[in-house]
């Protein structure tokens, strides 16, 4: 066994090695370029975003302009926005890249065609928006602060995503879904996003849900979590029901805040007597999972 840790010891240095030549050669042939889409009759904008490796990054513009992009690549692959096609029809904003052909139901702007490259796209805070994105491996930072999101699916894959909504989102999200496999994420002020029910199902990696934010409602809030540490805040003025059925393989570290009210039910003090309240559901497998109130 020794024997083949002085074999293996210089080979992976020699891969390293390889890895680091290739990505400042990289570096080296990076280019940036640029498109920005006009807002023409947009009452309303559906974005379907699918990358299998690459770095993307969402926010807003305050402009006129529908959504603006921004692309590093490798400049010997050419202008990546030369193909692309934006229509509007029927009141809704379509947008094509390379690698997708056609039009499904529900998925109106598809994004495709730039794997292992860093894209940066930034839309209007005029109109709706409904996103469902698929990050495969891969960095995401998705900040939709001040974007007025309708609808929203994330599903990544073996990456490291960030989501933010630091404003109180202008429109109610009736079903926020996010399904994380292995990977870190974190999100931030999710009351922020005003949702009615939200679900987090988490595969392997470590995962953390701030729900800080504004509540003057009831919500529902279902999360799955397979293997790994998953840790929830949630503010101390935020009142809270959790249920959570004990195993013997895996653990709850719940605030001193809850009290047992009954098997698997916990609660906070001023849960009955207050509009505002979450009603947390917790299934969770091999791992931990912590429950903290905030400030």
């Amino acid at each position: 066994m020794i024997q083949n840790k002085f074999i293996y010891f210089p080979i992976l240095i020699f891969i390293n090695l390889l890895v680091v030549a290739h990505t400042f050669a990289f570096l080296l042939d990076d280019k940036k370029y640029y498109k920005d889409i006009p807002i023409t009759t947009e009452r309303e904008l559906k974005i379907n975003i699918e990358s299998a490796l690459g770095k993307l990054t969402i926010g807003r513009v305050e402009s006129n302009n529908a959504l603006e992009l921004e692309v590093v690549r490798d400049s010997k692959l050419g202008d990546p926005t030369e193909k692309i096609d934006y229509k509007v029809r029927d009141g809704i904003g379509y947008l094509k890249l390379p690698g997708y052909s056609k039009e499904s139901k529900g998925k109106s702007v598809k994004l495709s065609g730039f794997d292992g490259e860093n894209w940066r796209i930034y839309f209007t805070d005029k109109v709706p928006i409904s996103f469902d994105i698929e990050l495969g491996a891969g960095k995401g930072y998705f900040d939709f602060t001040g974007l007025r999101v309708k609808d929203l699916n994330i599903s990544t894959g073996a990456s490291s995503v960030t989501v933010k909504f630091d404003e109180m989102n202008k429109n109610t999200i009736e079903n926020l879904h996010i399904e994380s496999g292995v990977s870190k994420f974190k999100a931030y002020n999710l009351l922020n996003a005003n949702f009615n029910s939200f679900s987090f199902s988490g595969g392997v990696g470590s995962y953390e849900l701030d729900f800080g934010g504004e509540l003057n409602k009831e919500v529902d809030v279902n999360i799955e979590v397979g293997l790994g540490s998953l840790s929830v805040l949630i503010p101390k003025y935020i009142e809270a029901k959790v249920t959570y059925e004990k195993n013997w393989i895996s653990n709850i570290d719940l605030d001193r805040s809850f009290s047992e009210e009954s098997e698997n039910e916990y609660v906070t003090s001023n849960y009955y007597n207050t509009r505002g309240k979450m009603n947390i559901k917790i299934e969770a497998g091999i791992g931990s999972v912590r429950l903290k109130r905030v400030k």
